[in-house]
């Protein structure tokens, strides 16, 4: 339901006029839940209160939240479950909430706590939603510093806010209440005052003027999930690709820094491609690598990682001999050989591996100097080996066996795991993947496995939550 009234015109004028210079239109949003749990928890109620091109107008509802309304929930609020029997679900009126939201500054007090709901109600919908926030919260402090608390309750006694007892806590209620704190305090501080925090609060921050329009208006529809963000510049550059984390909240950030601009304003188009995680989104960009459809972004400015992995290369007599070498991104077509973040680490693991499996040191070339041919390795001076395991006869044994433990050579801050098969699942919508990690790299397919100088990183702190890992290997 949407309301434009001229009371509410006439009462906010003086905010009305500082919201409308800014880069946004304004929602002062409120809502109210079954509860406080992001992911269980559903919305009961949605009241909005809009600054848009120096217009003011309400919007509320009550939504169906599609559970039972707990006797807590119903004497803080006075929302029963009576009166949202019949009310709309979330899905119903998605398509018209969205508009009112997305390309606004959303303030609330407890921003997190509405944007949070908001954004896994959307989801649910498989509507991606993201915003700039403004917390009252910490602009309530940052204005009013002598004062210790700064809930709503604190706040409508101070500035003696008239509310029912009957509006508290419901939507439109706390929504008033609010806006009738923000331009209290746009009076008592001075407009520059005001601004100077209202603007130091806002995150993750406006998109830049520069951006061409119809470029800023695709940004701003980004959700704040992981993904892919596909950037096109014109038809003659090949597309580059991104994975974010949080897409909206990393664009703004990414675009902040003064080196951004030349390539942005050469970029016309985005696409987002949707993930689960940001595993899952890499898992995304190695698909896109392989069919050759776009390359990742290279930034300059930002030296990756090093990792390396262990190469097993034929001699002119035939024998699989060791070498170190650095793990480039890339498609694979097979998992690497061990990861390591440093090739002397690589050195001892191979001395070990090869004395674990009783493998030719020799043969191997890990040996601490070159060996002549008919000079005897330090297995056979020791007489731990007769050494006619570098004679040609035993070379395809050995290869063999080299090809067979190779796979177990150790994974850097894995431990003695070699093989993950990892859940990641969408807390909002349940959605699951099921990705396979080896030694650093994911699986794409039956041939193709994919690594990027983020995975072990990634890994690693995935492996610090081992819910829904299967340790394979």
């Amino acid at each position: 339901m949407s309301i434009v009234t001229d009371n509410d015109a006439a009462a906010f004028a003086e905010l009305a006029a500082v919201l409308f210079t800014l880069p946004l239109p304004v929602a002062i949003v409120d809502l109210e839940t079954t509860g406080g749990h992001f992911e269980h928890d559903r919305i009961t109620e949605i009241a909005i209160l809009r600054f848009h091109r120096g217009c003011i107008s309400r919007h509320q509802w009550l939504i169906n939240p599609q559970q039972p309304i707990s006797d807590f929930i119903t004497q803080l609020t006075g929302i029963s479950n009576d009166m949202v029997q019949n009310a709309p679900i979330f899905a119903d009126i998605a398509s018209e909430l969205l508009p009112l939201l997305r390309g606004h500054l959303l303030v609330a007090h407890n921003s997190r706590f509405d944007y949070t709901f908001l954004r896994h109600a959307f989801s649910r919908c498989h509507i991606g939603f993201a915003a700039p926030t403004l917390d009252t919260v910490p602009f309530s402090r940052k204005l009013y510093p002598q004062h210790f608390k700064h809930n709503l309750d604190s706040i409508i006694e101070r500035f003696t806010i008239k509310i029912a007892a009957t509006e508290r806590h419901r939507a439109m209620g706390d929504v008033l209440a609010l806006t009738e704190f923000l331009q209290c305090s746009l009076f008592e501080k001075t407009v520059p005052v005001w601004l100077a925090q209202w603007q130091a609060l806002i995150k993750p921050g406006y998109l830049p003027a520069w951006l061409k329009p119809e470029l800023r208006q695709q940004l701003y529809a980004l959700p704040d999930c992981s993904g892919l963000i596909l950037q096109q510049a014109d038809q003659h550059k090949p597309i580059t690709m991104r994975v974010l984390e949080r897409a909206f909240t990393d664009i703004c950030t990414l675009l902040q820094n003064q080196n951004a601009q030349i390539q942005w304003q050469q970029t016309h188009k985005v696409d987002f491609i949707p993930a689960i995680s940001i595993l899952h989104a890499l898992w995304l960009q190695g698909h896109y690598v392989m069919q050759q459809q776009a390359q990742p972004y290279s930034d300059e400015t930002v030296t990756p990682a090093k990792w390396y992995t262990v190469s097993f290369v034929a001699n002119h007599h035939g024998q699989l001999q060791a070498r170190i070498i650095t793990l480039r991104e890339g498609i694979l077509s097979h998992p690497p050989y061990g990861l390591f973040m440093h090739p002397r680490a690589a050195k001892r693991a191979l001395a070990d591996w090869a004395r674990h499996y009783g493998l030719c040191p020799a043969v191997l070339d890990i040996t601490p100097q070159s060996l002549g041919r008919n000079e005897p390795c330090p297995n056979q001076a020791a007489r731990i080996c007769d050494g006619t395991c570098r004679l040609d006869s035993a070379t395809q044994k050995q290869n063999k066996l080299v090809l067979q433990y190779a796979p177990l050579l150790p994974v850097c801050d894995w431990g003695r795991w070699h093989q993950l098969q990892l859940t990641e699942i969408e807390a909002a919508t349940a959605t699951e993947v099921v990705l396979e990690a080896q030694a650093g790299c994911i699986r794409l397919d039956e041939q193709h496995w994919y690594f990027h100088p983020l995975l072990p990183k990634l890994l690693k702190q995935r492996l610090k939550k081992p819910e829904n890992i299967v340790f394979v290997r």
